[in-house]
């Protein structure tokens, strides 16, 4: 596979954890982050699977990110 092909691979994963975490709670969001967290933490991880559970970690902070944003913004309304 080229360099192109696998970036695209890469790309396409990010967009799929991306759309299944939209759907997450803050909590939901918060348990999918720590249990990969502890995954990374455990020395049994591939080097190879290291950067795409980064990435899929990346993702979960950025929707609570997001919905702490949400949140803090509804706040300054009232």
């Amino acid at each position: 596979m080229s360099k192109r092909q696998v970036d695209k691979v890469h790309r396409d994963r990010v967009e799929a954890w991306r759309k299944d975490a939209e759907s997450l709670s803050y909590e939901e969001a918060m348990q999918a982050l720590d249990l990969l967290l502890a995954e990374l933490q455990n020395d049994n991880v591939a080097l190879a699977d290291l950067e795409q559970k980064v990435l899929h970690g990346e993702v979960y902070l950025s929707r609570c990110q997001k919905l702490l944003d949400i949140v803090e913004h509804s706040d300054i309304e009232l």
